[in-house]
């Protein structure tokens, strides 16, 4: 007899064995980008699968993103495959990120949310928090301005809140679209989002408030979520409880194109924004800075908690860590999957060639145009075949990234042919364990 889609859920995020998180960043439309890389790692664990109508949140048993990357974890978990959310991408970024008049980003926001929400309705629908839509652990990060506090807002049922605080909204039944309008809500892009926190037909107790305020959780330093992921799965107020360890927990982090902002003074770029209100577009780079600077910081403590394959270069300083833990032994299995957009050189090296004026065209968290999308797409798929591609007389880049050890029991994989040696065999009997 099947499982029902409560009870599977449970399974996988209570069951014993090893857990693997996927945790994706926010960036506008370059989560077009985040697609890109993300495909190749469906590729390649689809054929490890066995299973033709495979799909991530197969795989991952907690999926977890801010802002943009909310709305590609909300998709995954909710059975999408990649291709679907790139389509998703190429729909929404024409439609949602057209300017409202002259004066938007200075008296208004640049967007309108309600385009955002339309799209969104006909992808999530009305699915709430606790529906069994999501497949697999799901995990949402905003920042409600209104108390100053930082949410983090999950389907996991033993969590705070989940039946609901004495007098409030159960987190259960939160609509998921709401939830990443609200994680999306970046400042200056969107307006604030608006969310009942009482049901419907109720009516406040006193001190308790109707709704909330909320702002894209990047401005809670929540932008790359990863750490906060780590903390959801492992501490026990969150309610997971998962074991760490580099053969208990594995993690993938994907960016979304990382570019390192710096204030420009010449004054034949300066848009209509930091014309008309210089100070205000100050500040609107003072908060793009923040977001970036906590974001490197949240990989350097990441990174510094486990033993990546292929660590990301982080600075001159420090380059890539190898070596520099902060634990004696690794806490998880990570691997940051991501793309260097200020490197020419880098974009070279994947075999692209594109021009300084499209280069800083795809730094645009709000580029709408077909072109810049579909170079964002052919950058992250590039990039996601380049971090698993192996080279001659190198390992396995694919089994030091996404170990064996942590495949599902139901894993069945291609045909792998007879071992070519005693020691291949030996390999392949080791790598089940």
């Amino acid at each position: 007899m099947q499982a029902s889609g409560s009870q599977a859920l449970h399974a996988r995020l209570f069951g014993a064995g090893p857990k693997r998180i996927l945790s994706i960043d926010g960036g506008g439309v370059r989560g077009i980008l985040a697609a890109g890389i993300l495909s190749e790692v469906e590729r390649r664990l689809k054929r490890r699968s066995g299973k033709a109508d495979f799909r991530l949140c197969d795989y991952f048993d907690l999926i977890g993103g801010t802002s943009t990357g909310s709305i590609i974890a909300a998709a995954l978990a909710m059975g999408r495959s990649v291709e679907e959310i790139t389509q998703l991408y190429r729909e929404l970024a024409p439609e949602v990120f057209s300017a409202q008049g002259a004066n938007a980003g200075i008296r208004k926001p640049r967007f309108d949310a309600n385009r955002l929400d339309e799209v969104l309705a006909r992808e999530l629908g009305d699915h709430e928090l606790g529906s069994p839509a999501l497949k697999t652990g799901f995990a949402v990060f905003t920042k409600r301005v209104d108390t100053g506090s930082a949410w983090t807002l999950t389907n996991n049922p033993r969590s705070a809140f989940w039946e609901g605080p004495e007098h409030g909204f159960p987190n259960k039944r939160f609509q998921i679209r709401k939830l990443v309008l609200a994680s999306a809500a970046a400042p200056s892009f969107f307006e604030e989002r608006r969310i009942a926190l009482i049901p419907d037909g109720e009516t406040a107790a006193p001190g308790v408030d109707a709704e909330g305020e909320f702002v894209d959780g990047g401005v809670a330093a929540l932008n790359d979520p990863s750490l906060q992921l780590l903390k959801v799965a492992t501490l026990a107020p969150y309610g997971f409880n998962w074991h760490t360890g580099d053969d208990r927990l594995l993690m993938l982090s994907v960016g979304t194109g990382y570019w390192r902002p710096a204030l420009r003074y010449d004054p034949r770029e300066r848009d209509l924004f930091a014309t008309l209100a210089p100070e205000a577009a100050r500040a609107v780079f003072a908060l793009k800075s923040m977001i970036h600077d906590a974001s490197l910081n949240t990989l350097v403590t990441m990174q510094s908690l486990s033993e990546p394959a292929k660590p990301w270069r982080i600075n001159s300083e420090i380059g890539e860590m190898r070596g520099a833990r902060l634990s004696p032994v690794p806490v998880l299995h990570f691997q940051r999957l991501d793309v260097r957009l200020d490197e020419p050189e880098e974009i070279a090296r994947l075999g692209l060639r594109y021009d300084e004026a499209d280069l800083e065209a795809m730094k645009d968290m709000a580029a709408g145009d077909g072109a810049t999308l579909a170079r964002l797409h052919e950058i992250g798929r590039s990039a996601g075949e380049d971090y698993f591609r192996r080279r001659k007389g190198e390992p396995s880049w694919e089994q030091l990234m996404l170990p064996a050890r942590f495949d599902p029991s139901w894993f069945d994989g291609p045909p792998e042919g007879p071992p070519r040696s005693r020691l291949e065999a030996m390999g392949r009997v080791f790598a089940k364990r």
